[in-house]
Parts: structure tokens; C-alpha cells; sequence
């Protein structure tokens, strides 16, 4: 009797140890250099102010000011956000050109403007995320995830800035209908993003994909993390 109470507590203990295991939380980066762009058409975050007027970025610090070009008839997703890298040397955001989104980055040293929808997508032209989760750079190193794709079509690329492109395989994700978000972990090891579920339409599918970016930058080992509803999605979304 006494063996098999003990029997019993132990796998109870070792149940309990499992499931604590399985319920951890996945620690996300959150990047604190986001900063967004509305009604006022002018924001400050750090050493940096941007505006828009007459279809131009402005970007003004301390050191250098930078006009860059918007497309033409441009408009933003939702609002302006810029996402700033996490040494400050670039920044990203997208903005609707026509019937679709383009990503672009800028280098803050140079002013140079790259178009990732053209130059490392194959004129993508998805807009179906949402318009604060759609970038996302790496917590340490110039990595940037951002979804792109076509209409039924999305995907996630990967691009490493400070790594020649011969090194890289910008595939971050399967192919999936939709995707509506992407975050880094705070380690900077994995993605992880939402899209619908394949088994229950009602619900949305959690991914990871880990990323190798030691010599090179690959999307490496994919794995469905959990099926969420739509009020997690929502504060998957609001939290980033």
C-alpha cells in the first residue's frame, strides 16, 4: 500500500512538472524602439524625429537629416510605425502603394532606401497582417522578419543586414492563406506567427520556426506551437 501511494504521488508530482512545463510562456521580444506616425504626421523617439509631408519621409537627428521618397499615392496600413533596429542603424516600415504593401528599410548612417518587397521578395504585394506585427527585427543582431507573399499566398522572409546575401536563405516560414503577425523571441533564436488554422476555422495556429544566423541566416526546424482563439489572438496582437 505504501509503494503504491508513493507510486501515486510521484507521477502526480511528475504530472504537474509536465504540465508546468507545457504551459510556459513563450518570453517575446518586445522592440521599444517602435514609433508610430499619426494624425499629426510627426514623432520624436530617441535622437530621432520623423515627419511626413509632400509624399518625403523626413528623418532628422542631432547628426544627419534624410529626405527619403514615399510611393506615390502612398498610405499607411493603419498608421505610420517605424520600427528601429536594435543598434538604431536602420529603420523599417511599410506603407500601401495602389492595391498593394510594400516593406522598406533605411539605412540611418547613409539615408539609402531598400525596397525588401522588390529586392528580397519577388514583388510581394500581401496585406493582409496587421499593420503592427508585420515587421519585426531580432533583439541583437540586424535580422529582419517581415511577412510578405501574395493574396492566399503569405510567407515570411528573413534578411540579415550586416551578412553577405550569398549566406543567406531568406525563407522564414511555409506558405499559408494568411499570416497576420510575427515576433522574434527575447533570445533572438526563433519567429514565431499566427495564422488561420488548418483543422478548425474558428481558430488560429501559433508557429515557430527557429533561425541559424552563426555563418549564415536559414529558417531552420518548424513546429506548431498551439491553436489559440480570437480573443488570445487579439491579445497576441495588442501585446507587441
Amino acid at each position: 500500500m505504501k509503494n503504491t501511494a508513493r507510486l501515486s504521488i510521484l507521477m502526480a508530482i511528475m504530472t504537474i512538472l509536465l504540465y508546468g512545463c507545457s504551459q510556459k510562456e513563450i518570453q517575446y521580444y518586445s522592440n521599444p524602439d517602435v514609433a508610430v506616425l499619426q494624425d499629426n504626421n510627426r514623432v520624436q523617439r530617441g535622437d530621432y524625429q520623423l515627419s511626413v509631408a509632400d509624399d518625403q519621409l523626413i528623418i532628422d537627428s542631432k547628426k544627419k537629416k534624410f529626405e527619403v521618397s514615399l510611393p506615390e499615392h502612398h498610405s499607411s496600413i493603419q498608421s505610420f510605425h517605424f520600427h528601429f533596429s536594435y543598434d538604431n542603424r536602420y529603420l523599417a516600415y511599410d506603407a500601401v502603394e495602389g492595391n498593394a504593401v510594400k516593406i522598406f528599410v533605411v539605412d540611418l548612417e547613409t539615408g539609402e532606401k531598400v525596397n525588401l518587397s522588390e529586392t528580397i521578395g519577388y514583388k510581394y504585394d500581401y496585406k493582409g497582417y496587421h499593420s503592427s506585427c508585420g515587421i519585426a527585427w531580432a533583439p541583437d543582431q540586424n535580422i529582419i522578419a517581415f511577412i510578405g507573399g501574395y493574396n492566399d499566398s503569405a510567407r515570411i522572409n528573413i534578411y540579415h543586414f550586416d551578412m553577405d546575401e550569398e549566406l543567406q536563405a531568406p525563407a522564414g516560414s511555409p506558405i499559408f492563406n494568411d499570416i497576420y503577425g510575427v515576433k522574434w523571441d527575447v533570445a533572438g533564436k526563433s519567429i514565431y506567427y499566427t495564422a488561420d488554422s488548418l483543422e478548425n476555422k474558428n481558430m488560429y495556429g501559433l508557429y515557430q520556426t527557429e533561425i541559424e544566423s552563426k555563418g549564415k541566416l536559414i529558417g531552420g526546424k518548424v513546429e506548431k506551437v498551439s491553436e489559440i482563439d480570437k480573443d488570445e489572438y487579439k491579445e497576441w496582437v495588442n501585446n507587441s
